[in-house]
This record gives C-alpha cells, sequence and structure tokens, in this order.
C-alpha cells in the first residue's frame, strides 16, 4: 500500500464482500472564504448544491492531503457513490481510559500517532481506525476474526476484570444498536430541500408573482399532504425499527472469582456472560464454551425450528481461527431467542462476547434496512438526462421571452416574471411525481392481494424482470416432509424397502433414528428439524430431558416398553434406555451430523451418524456399502425423494466422558458401519407449475437455486415445468485429473438420462484421452458429441455449489456460459446464492428471487425484485413480503409491475408534451405580448392535466403477463420518435390555428396595453381553445394500454372522464355561457365556420397522433428506418450475445 506523503486513494475492507476507498481532505481557509463569498452572491444557492452534494462542499472548502495531515475522509463506496466523514481524535493516556498497551493487544497493531491520539472516523454506523505508520485503514472488528478457537476455551474463559471491561469500552463503545428518530421540524427541513421541493417552491414563487393563485394553491396543497405522508412514514418506520432492536436488559457477567449483573449496553468482545436456565433474548453475538442452548433462530433465518448450539470444541491445531459461519453451531447471534439450556460441566452455560453493537448479525441486518444497496434505473436516469433537455428548451424560452418582452416595452418586473415563468412550462413541476403515482397506485393494488411492499421503487424493477430464480424447499415444494419408508442393509446387501420403522426390531438403525438429531423439549411440546421430527416420531420412542433436581444432564430415549424387540447385536437388560452423551450439530459444509450415546445397563459407548448419502457411504467401511449402493440411491433421487443415510460405529469403552467431549469429529466419523437409507418425500405446491408455465410462456427464464441433492432438484425442475419433457439437462462437474500433475480441476459435461440420472456418456472428461494429455481435455468442447443433440432442443445446464466454486476461481472464461444456460443450481450455500443472483446483474439480466426466507435473505436483497414468504424479521430487508404462502404471486408481482412500469413512461410522455404544448401556446402569445389568463392556466392544469394523471394511473394490470416488454429506458428510437413527432403536429396544429384565425375577415388584431395582462382577445382564446382539444388527445393515445394495463374502455371512470371534458371543450368552443367567458376571460367567437375549423384542426390532430403512436412507433421496421439503425452498433444485453453465441457456436464460446 502507497505510503508516499501526498493525498492517495485508501482501501479499507467493511466485510468480504465490500470494500471502501477514502482519501483524506484537510481545510482551506482561502477556499472556504471564496465559497462563503459566492454563496452570499448566489442567495445561499450554492449551500443548497453543497447540502445535496456533499463531496462537492468537501472537493471547493478542502484540499486533499495524506492522512496525517487529514480532518476529513472522502469516501467512494461499492456503488461509485461518495461521502464525507469526520475524523475523530481520541486521546489516550495510560493513567486514565485505555492505555497504550491495552489498545495494542486488542488491535494487534500500534496505531496511536505521534500526538498520542487515536484516529478514526464513523461510516455507516462502523468504525474505521487510521494506521498512520502504513498508511492503512480498517475496520474495528471485535473476536470474530483473528482469534484461535482455544483463545475462547482458555484466555477468555474466566471473563475480564473490571478495569479490562472499561478499558475495551473506550474501544468498542456501547454494546447498543441505536436507531435515531429525528423530530419532526427537522424531518421537515429535510424534505423541503429536496431539489423536487425547491423547484416547486420557486415555481409557486413565480405564480404567486404573476397573481397565479388557483393553481399555485392547489400545488401547495398536494405538497403538503405529500409532505406530510411523507414525514409520518419516515417517522413512523424509524420508530417501527428503533422498537424492534430497542432493548434494556440485565445480564450476568463473569469477573474473576464472581459473577456480576450489569446492563447489557456495557457488553464488550472478551466478557463472559452466563446464559439463564429459563433462556433470553441474545444481545450480543457470542460462542458458546460451556453448556447446550436451544435457539430460535427465526429473526435472522426465517426459520421457526429451534436450533440446538453446543461448546465449542477444543482444536487440535492450536492455530485454528474462530470463524462464525464454519462454527455457526457453536455461536449465539445478536436478536435470536435462547428458549431453553442445557447445564455443562460446571452447571452453568457460558458464553464469550464476540461482537457488539452494528458488528453483530442484527446490527448488520438494521444497517441493511438503514442504508440499503442503491437500485439505479434506468428511467430515472433518463429522465434526468430528458429534464436537463427541457431546461435547455427552457433557457432558449427565458432569452425568446426577455427579448421579445423588452421589443414589446414591458417593464423589468414583467419581464423578469414573464422570462422565469417560462421556465416553471417547459419544466412541469409534476412531472417526479407523475414518475411515482404509477408505483404508489401499484403498491395499493399489491397490498390488497396480500403482497408488502418497503421500497416502492423496486414496483417499477420488478416490471422489467427477465428471469426469476426459486428457492426449492418451502417455495417450489412444500414445507413438510413425510417419511416414505426405509430401506436397511445387511452384510453389504440392501433389504427390501418397509414402510413401518416401528414394527423394525431394535438395532443400531432404529436406534441411529431414536438418537440422531437435535430436538428438544419447548412448552411441553417436542420440537426441532422437521426431517429429525419426523424421524424420530416414526420410531414411537419416548423423549425425556434430563431431570435438574435430580442432577440428570444427558437426554434419554426410550422404546415403548411392550414391543421391545431385540436383534442379535443388544442384549436386553432391565429398563432399555439411550442416553445422549454428546453432539455433533449438522454442518451444512459436512453434510452430516452425529452423537455420542451410551445403553443403559451397557458398558458399550457408539456413534450414530446421519447425514448425505453420498458423504456417509464414502465415511463407510466398503464392505458394509451395498454395490448397487448409486444405483438404487439414483433411483429415488430421480423421483424427487430426499434420502438420508443412516450408519454407526463403536467407541473404545475405556473412554471418559470428558475424553468423549473432547474428541475430534473426524475420529468419531470415519470408518463407519453403513445402516441404510431413510426415504423423505417432499411434494410439489399445487400452483408451482402453473406459474411456472406463465412465466415459461412470457419467455421470462426460471432457474432453481437450492440447498438440496442435485438430482431431486433436477426431477422437482422437470416436475416444475422448468425443463421440458424434450429438453435436455447436462450435469456439469469440477473433477481433478488423474492424468498429470496439475490438481486444477476441469469440467465434465454428462448428459442426464429421462430418469433424470447421469448416463454413462461423459461430454468432456479425462476418460476419453491419453493419460499425459490435459491439454486435450481442455481443448475438446461439447460441440463435438453433443451438439446434434443441442440443435433439435433446449439445453439446461445443472451444477453444485462446489462446481460454482471450481467455476469462479480456475474457469472464470467460463463462468457466464454457464449461467446463462444453467437452470438447476444445487447444494448451494446462501453465499453463492447472493453470488449468482451479482453474476446473473452482471450480465443484464434483471433478477427476481422468490424464497421463503430462509438461508436466501442475501439473495433477496441483492436481486432487482426479492420477494420473501417469510414474514419473518429476516424478510424485512427484503423488497417484497407475501402472506401467499406460495409463488402464486411471482405473476401478480410482475404484473403490476410492467402495469407501473407502463403507467410511469406513459405520464413521462404525456408530461413531456404537455409541457412541450403550453410552451408552444405561450411562445406564440408572447409574440403579441398576450398570455393565457389565471383560469384558462388553471383549466388545463387541474381539470385536464393533474385530473389526468390521477385517474390514468388507477388502471389496473392486464390479466397475463406477455412476451412482450415495457420499455425500460427513454432514450429509445421509439419514445423519442413519440415525442419528437407528437410536438411537432402540436406546433403545427397551433401555428395553423394562429394563421387561420388571421385570415378571417373578422379578425381584429390585438392591441396591447403597455403594462398590461392582454389577456382578453381572439388569439389567447383560439390557441387556448385548440390546445385543450391536444391535451385531451395526448391523454387518449398516452394511455397505458395491453399488454401491460387493461384497455382504456374498462376504465369506466376515467372514460367518463375523457368523454366529460371533450364534451365541455366542445361547448365551451361552440356556446360559452356569459359566465363562463367572464370568468375565464376568454371573448366569444363570432364565426361558426372559424369554430368548425378549430375542431377539425383538433380531429386531424387525433389522426396524427394515433397514426404516430398506434401504427408507426410499434413497427420496427419503420423505427429502424428512422433510427437509421442499420448503419448504429446497438448492444444488446450480454446474456443476449451469450445466449446466440451459444446457438451458433455450442459450448465453445
Amino acid at each position: 500500500m502507497s505510503t508516499s506523503s501526498v493525498a492517495s486513494w485508501v482501501t479499507a475492507e467493511v466485510d468480504s464482500n465490500e470494500n471502501i476507498e477514502c482519501c483524506g481532505y484537510k481545510k482551506n481557509p482561502l477556499k472556504t472564504a471564496v465559497c462563503y463569498v459566492v454563496a452570499v452572491f448566489s442567495l445561499g444557492f450554492l449551500f443548497l448544491v453543497f447540502y445535496w452534494k456533499e463531496d462537492w462542499r468537501l472537493k471547493c472548502m478542502c484540499a486533499p492531503c495524506h492522512l496525517k495531515e487529514a480532518d476529513f475522509v472522502l469516501i467512494k463506496d461499492i456503488y461509485r457513490r461518495y461521502h464525507v466523514c469526520d475524523i475523530r481524535r481520541n486521546l489516550i493516556k495510560d493513567n486514565d481510559g485505555c492505555s497504550r498497551e491495552t489498545l495494542r493487544t486488542i488491535l494487534k497493531k500500534d496505531v496511536v500517532d505521534a500526538d498520542g491520539n487515536l484516529r478514526f472516523f464513523k461510516f455507516q454506523k462502523i468504525f474505521f481506525i487510521l494506521d498512520l505508520a502504513q498508511h492503512e485503514i480498517f475496520r474495528l472488528r471485535g473476536l470474530e476474526s483473528n482469534t484461535p478457537c482455544n483463545a475462547f476455551l482458555e484466555q477468555y474463559a474466566n471473563g475480564l476484570s473490571e478495569s479490562q471491561s472499561e478499558q475495551r469500552q473506550v474501544i468498542y463503545g456501547k454494546n447498543d444498536i441505536y436507531v435515531r428518530v429525528r423530530s419532526i421540524p427537522v424531518l421537515l427541513v429535510q424534505e423541503v430541500l429536496n431539489p423536487f421541493y425547491i423547484f416547486q417552491i420557486f415555481s409557486v414563487s413565480v405564480w404567486f408573482a404573476d397573481e397565479y393563485i388557483y393553481y399555485s394553491a392547489c400545488i401547495l396543497i398536494m405538497s403538503a399532504i405529500s409532505i406530510a405522508i411523507s414525514l409520518y412514514t419516515t417517522r413512523k418506520q424509524n420508530l417501527t425499527l428503533r422498537s424492534m432492536v430497542q432493548s434494556d436488559t440485565v445480564v450476568k457477567v463473569l469477573r474473576p472469582n464472581k459473577a456480576i449483573e450489569v446492563s447489557e449496553k456495557v457488553l464488550v468482545p472478551g466478557d463472559v456472560i452466563i446464559i439463564p436456565h429459563h433462556g433470553c433474548m441474545m444481545t450480543c453475538d457470542a460462542v458458546l464454551i460451556s453448556g447446550n442452548c436451544i435457539v430460535n433462530e427465526s429473526s435472522l433465518t426465517g426459520e421457526s425450528v429451534p436450533v440446538t448450539k453446543t461448546p465449542l470444541p477444543h482444536q487440535g491445531d492450536c492455530m485454528t481461527e474462530y470463524c462464525p459461519i464454519e462454527h455457526k453451531r457453536h455461536s449465539l447471534f445478536c436478536g435470536t431467542k435462547v428458549i431453553q439450556t442445557r447445564q455443562g460441566d460446571t452447571d452453568e452455560v457460558r458464553a464469550v462476547v464476540v461482537q457488539t453493537g452494528y458488528s453483530t448479525a442484527k446490527g448488520s441486518l438494521v444497517q441493511a434496512i438503514m442504508y440499503p444497496k442503491p437500485m439505479e434505473f434506468r428511467l430515472y436516469r433518463d429522465a434526468l438526462r430528458f429534464v436537463g433537455l427541457l431546461a435547455v428548451i427552457a433557457f432558449v424560452g427565458l432569452v425568446y421571452a426577455i427579448i421579445v418582452m423588452f421589443l414589446k416595452g414591458a417593464t423589468v418586473s414583467r419581464i423578469i416574471i414573464r422570462a422565469l415563468d417560462t421556465i416553471t412550462i417547459a419544466v412541469p413541476p409534476a412531472l417526479p411525481a407523475a414518475l411515482t403515482i404509477g408505483m404508489v397506485y401499484a403498491q395499493i393494488r399489491l397490498k390488497a392481494q396480500q403482497i408488502f411492499c418497503i421500497s416502492p421503487q423496486r414496483i417499477n424493477l420488478s416490471g422489467t424482470i427477465d428471469i426469476f430464480c426459486f428457492d426449492k424447499t418451502g417455495t417450489l415444494t412444500e414445507e413438510g416432509l413425510d417419511l416414505l419408508g426405509v430401506q436397511t442393509a445387511e452384510n453389504g446387501r440392501f433389504l427390501p424397502m418397509t414402510t413401518s420403522v416401528s414394527s423394525l426390531p431394535i438395532g443400531p438403525f432404529t436406534s441411529t433414528m431414536a438418537t440422531c438429531h437435535s430436538l428438544a423439549v419447548v412448552n411441553d411440546e417436542l420440537s426441532g428439524d422437521p426431517i429429525d421430527l419426523k424421524m424420530f416420531q416414526a420410531t414411537e420412542w419416548t423423549f425425556k430431558e434430563p431431570d435438574r433436581t435430580s442432577g440428570e444432564k444427558f437426554i434419554k430415549v426410550e422404546p415403548p416398553k411392550d414391543v421391545i424387540q431385540m436383534d442379535d447385536s443388544y442384549k436386553e437388560k432391565g429398563d432399555y434406555g439411550i442416553s445422549l452423551l454428546h453432539l455433533f450439530p449438522f454442518s451444512s459444509a459436512l453434510q452430516r451430523m452425529s452423537v455420542i450415546a451410551q445403553t443403559e445397563g451397557d458398558d458399550r459407548v457408539v456413534a450414530y451418524v446421519k447425514g448425505s448419502p453420498e458423504i456417509i457411504s464414502s465415511l463407510s467401511k466398503p464392505e458394509t456399502v451395498p454395490d448397487n449402493f448409486q444405483q438404487v440411491l439414483s433411483n429415488y433421487t430421480q423421483d424427487g425423494l430426499r434420502v438420508l443415510a443412516l450408519a454407526w460405529k463403536p467407541i473404545q469403552s475405556e473412554e471418559t466422558l470428558d475424553n468423549l467431549k473432547n474428541m475430534q469429529r473426524k475420529n468419531v466419523e470415519e470408518e463407519l458401519e453403513f445402516l441404510g437409507l431413510m426415504i423423505l418425500e417432499n411434494k410439489l405446491k399445487p400452483e408451482t407449475r402453473p406459474v411456472i408455465e406463465e412465466l415459461n410462456r412470457a419467455n421470462i427464464r426460471t432457474i432453481m437455486i437450492t440447498g438440496d441433492n442435485l438430482l431431486t432438484a433436477i426431477n422437482v425442475a422437470c416436475k416444475s415445468g422448468m425443463c421440458g419433457p424434450d429438453d435436455t439437462v447436462i450435469h456439469i462437474q469440477a473433477e481433478t485429473p488423474e492424468c498429470c500433475d496439475d490438481s486444477t480441476p476441469i469440467l465434465t459435461y454428462k448428459a442426464v438420462d429421462k430418469d433424470h440420472t447421469p448416463t454413462g456418456d461423459q461430454i468432456k472428461t479425462k476418460n476419453h484421452f491419453r493419460n499425459n494429455e490435459k491439454e486435450a481435455l481442455e481443448m475438446k468442447t461439447i460441440k463435438d458429441e453433443v451438439s446434434p443433440m443441442l440443435a433439435a432442443c433446449r439445453t439446461h445446464y445443472a451444477i453444485d455449489g462446489a462446481t460454482y466454486d471450481a467455476i469462479q476461481q480456475h474457469h472464470q472464461d467460463q463462468l457466464q456460459n454457464v449461467i446463462v444456460k444453467g437452470t438447476i443450481f444445487a447444494r448451494f450455500s446462501p453465499n453463492q446464492k447472493m453470488s449468482l443472483v451479482e453474476e446473473l446483474q452482471h450480465l443484464d439480466y434483471f433478477v427476481g428471487m422468490c424464497g421463503d426466507g430462509a438461508n436466501d435473505c442475501g439473495a433477496l436483497k441483492t436481486a432487482h425484485a426479492g420477494i420473501s414468504l417469510s414474514e419473518a424479521e429476516a424478510s424485512v430487508a427484503s423488497p417484497f413480503t407475501s402472506k401467499i404462502p406460495n409463488i402464486s404471486c411471482v405473476p401478480l408481482l410482475i404484473r403490476n409491475g410492467r402495469a407501473a412500469l407502463a403507467t410511469s413512461f406513459a405520464l413521462f410522455q404525456y408530461l413531456a408534451v404537455y409541457a412541450m404544448t403550453m410552451f408552444v401556446t405561450v411562445t406564440i402569445l408572447y409574440s403579441i405580448t398576450s398570455t393565457l389568463s389565471d383560469q384558462q392556466f388553471a383549466y388545463i392544469d387541474l381539470a385536464l392535466c393533474t385530473l389526468t394523471i390521477l385517474l390514468v394511473s388507477r388502471g389496473e394490470a392486464y390479466e397475463k403477463i406477455s412476451v412482450k416488454r415495457p420499455f425500460t429506458r427513454l432514450m429509445t428510437s421509439p419514445v423519442i420518435f413519440s415525442l419528437v413527432s407528437q410536438i411537432i403536429v402540436v406546433i403545427l396544429i397551433q401555428t395553423a390555428t394562429f394563421l387561420v384565425l388571421q385570415a378571417m375577415p373578422w379578425y381584429v388584431p390585438l392591441v396591447p396595453v403597455p403594462d398590461g395582462r392582454n389577456r382578453k382577445c381572439q388569439e389567447t382564446t383560439s390557441l387556448f381553445l385548440i390546445s385543450c382539444f391536444q391535451y385531451i388527445i395526448m391523454a387518449v393515445v398516452y394511455t397505458p394500454k395491453p399488454p401491460f394495463r387493461r384497455p382504456i374502455y374498462k376504465l369506466r371512470l376515467y372514460s367518463a372522464y375523457l368523454i366529460i371534458t371533450f364534451v365541455g371543450t366542445t361547448l365551451l368552443l361552440y356556446v360559452p355561457t356569459a359566465h363562463t367567458v367572464r370568468v375565464m376571460e376568454m371573448v366569444v367567437l363570432p364565426d361558426y365556420v372559424f369554430k368548425t375549423c378549430i375542431l377539425a384542426l383538433a380531429f386531424l390532430n387525433f389522426a396524427f397522433s394515433c397514426v404516430i403512436e398506434y401504427i408507426l412507433v410499434p413497427s420496427p421496421a419503420f423505427i429502424r428506418f428512422v433510427s437509421c439503425a442499420a448503419w448504429r452498433k446497438s448492444r444488446p444485453p450480454k446474456y443476449t450475445l451469450l445466449e446466440m453465441d451459444y446457438h451458433c457456436h455450442g459450448d465453445q464460446v
């Protein structure tokens, strides 16, 4: 890392997936003084810009410098957004507070500067420390990294002293997840300073100065209501979030030779807390060092099933470091609830605090809610560009108005007002509201359909979805599993499957089913993992928690006494029962769990193991595994059944209890005796296949990301419709070649047969080539052997998590190709799910994700539109939550998203043409020193524009999802051609009206009155009337239509409104009443021929507009011609290029 004395960017790690870049800045008095002078002359506008862009303020008022001299730090996050943080200084004194030695011990480096200060800054609730000597910035961490596992059992086992705790508090601060709820006045100021409201204030000020009272008052009322709603929503969300995380409990902490009660807020990493027997809510992250805990982790995982936590075992390798993910089964996380405990050797359940505050699991969740990932949407980016274009037009209009008014002899005040009014006409203040009102109505409709949204901006994004990812268990299939049967193995062969476990004799197989689980009695009810529960219930054994009063420490299971039937391996000795001495919990990385148990009256100690069949068979003695194991397993998995394998082994009887607990897991789970298989059924939800078929018909790609077995996932994919009956499934697997010394894995491609099992034919494999030619392995492609097969049908890749990791590490050039054709992703961890979603986004996919909240939270947050089927706290970070417990919510979300997106586009186009129509009208009238009256402006703005926006947004989504996608960008040829063509038509029709009027024999030109308003004239009335028809025409042609919204005739209220406004404007043209003429400041046009000409021009305008919008714009050939697309390079999405390349060249891309 650079150590130069000049300013430079320094990279700091936030977590394993995120870094920030930092640059130091110091105060510059001269630049600051210049900025203040400019701010005074700009009437404070410069400071308003600095409020919006804090990085501009820093660059304008400060100078870049080395970190040693820095007063501020400019931060660039991974989304390329800039933030500014103050650098704080904390004086370190050895005799007061935290000593330098303590600081060095905790941070493992000396970071105190020459003045004795610790320099740090706080960014998004996380503390970062400056190491000036190394020119580094690093995150303040607890004991979750660089801490050996054995240190928790030795160094921290007896707790911290009072002085050690106080010194650590100086560094780590309070153990508090504090959510700031700003006061209403502060929120009000922040809301009003939004650029949208600043422009509205400017517009309303101009209108009031011009005595345009009615619409100004209306805008003020609507803005006040909007601000009030925004303040209420923001404050309510903050209060809800604070109430969710607020806590103030007393915790028992171990100090040398005693235990004391302290507030949770003074806990620091290294403290030892004592978990009460009745349980508690965890207020920090901790690692268990003594005793067992039964924990409800639904607030983090979405799973309401209690989880058993066991003490961190002693590691044989003293350098093995603690990792919260790898040692999850030994970790207690903040926000989870300990339901009950089981005593350890010390008669107390103890845990060492690892992390506090916002560094905890719950703190990270709250931080993700407070600082969500920004979702850039092309519509808003293009809208800003278009507003910039309108601003340029407004500037031209402003110059034109100044020149015309000056030449006509208008006063300075009149020139200023007319010029500024031109800006408010060309850039409509209602534009931002129009872009969001469609989302507001869509949010209301979704809520009525039991789909709740915490991020309305994502609604429009859900209308752009190209691909939807689904979890399997609980999402595509039913949550629960039914035990279909068991198939025991004996003497190296399988016996027939039996559906009645209770009929089996008591032996190793039934004992494994009765003991190898992590069940617990909670509120007098047996609970735990659904598979464990089904397995134990099938045995009909009895579960007994240890009786604390009698000193019992172990769980005991007993068979029904009236049906005890022993096999040859056991001898009956009185009351038969098995005590569970030690548990090795299930590990997703190891794909197994095990228990050490002892039968009553028997000195023998045994280990019972349960896990994935592939793993258990590899850990078992070969002679105990049936020869047809793989064939039997495939027969079950191809039918979509969940299969687990059971095994056991005796342990040396002379081992003491302490030795048993300290045994290495790998020593317990090796040289096993294979016992057989347990078969469970997971049914497809009835709504799954119709939804997948609907998405397929709409050409929305569907994929499955699951943690389950690959063959089971393939079966579910075929049954659900993700893979068609004639489609080909290719299993990609990473294998290490035996033909050379290079350990880099190669990718093998195996066609999966119709029964969903891999055929013997490997498309790319080491068996096809000479043993010493790895180059041949790398060059051989799928094209050589399966291109004829692929040409006739669709192809789907199926890969597991291990292969995905291997591709990411060793075959990056193949990653995109695999993802584009991948449909089944099995044995994926939560991080891999999130990584896959990100890779899909890198290929320009708009990604949707649907999961039940368990292990899907990262992917749900990362996707453009994540919808959770769980209502747990983990789903608070998911943009959408459905109370519909199946994927039928997905088409509802997409349809409403498309409707909202189409509405936003239509209203943007309508308002753009509306603004240009009024701009053209005012520009023509300025040439004769006239303008529309306040009442005419009010009729246009309120009766025609505002009501159109409100009513057209109420339209419901179309009944089905079409193949056609809505536009995602404004700057596209069809949209630009539509806008330009309609504006040209508007200009021509208004110019024609003005010229026809002047050709009338009764026409009397306006004689301007100096400093008069000059509103009552034939020119103003004529242009007002024709423009009213044009606003109605634009409302009709830009009304969203099928296939995204229901047709206009089904919008009864809106259709009635259009008819009423057309009839009303026609009556205003032909037979205006005296009262109307006086109020609207019109003149009565004397000739019915001219009136008919105006109506005829309106119909001509309508005809031109319909031809443009309904014939020319939808024609791809015409749009390609007018946009010269044949001569321009257009960049389709990356995934489209890969798909095209694949169809042309097979997998050689």
